[in-house]
């Protein structure tokens, strides 16, 4: 998904982009001679991205949930489903039979 994305280009300090969780992160600085992009993200703290996107201290450099998506995939991303709780709770909307 991120292999041919050339984030140390096109992130730039405080611009805020997405990581796979939809969480955002906002860029601190990129250091091109390091090949390293240091941020945070909210509700975690500070990170650092390797130069393809990949969250440098994964687990064996496994993909997971905290390496960056590139800002045209999270804008194509679906919005995440939610429905109200009145809506939920309203008896003439209860799908099934054993709601």
């Amino acid at each position: 998904m991120t292999a041919n994305f050339d984030f140390l280009a096109a992130c730039r300090p405080g611009m805020v982009v997405r990581t796979r969780d939809r969480s955002e992160a906002t860029i601190g600085c990129v250091a091109p001679e390091e090949g390293l992009i240091y941020g945070e993200v909210r509700m975690l703290g500070p990170c650092v991205w390797q130069r393809n996107g990949r969250y440098r201290d994964s687990p064996g450099g496994a993909a997971g949930p905290l390496d960056l998506v590139p800002p045209e995939a999270a804008a194509d991303a679906k919005p995440r489903k939610t429905i109200s709780l009145k809506d939920a709770l309203d008896p003439a909307n209860r799908p099934f039979c054993c709601d």
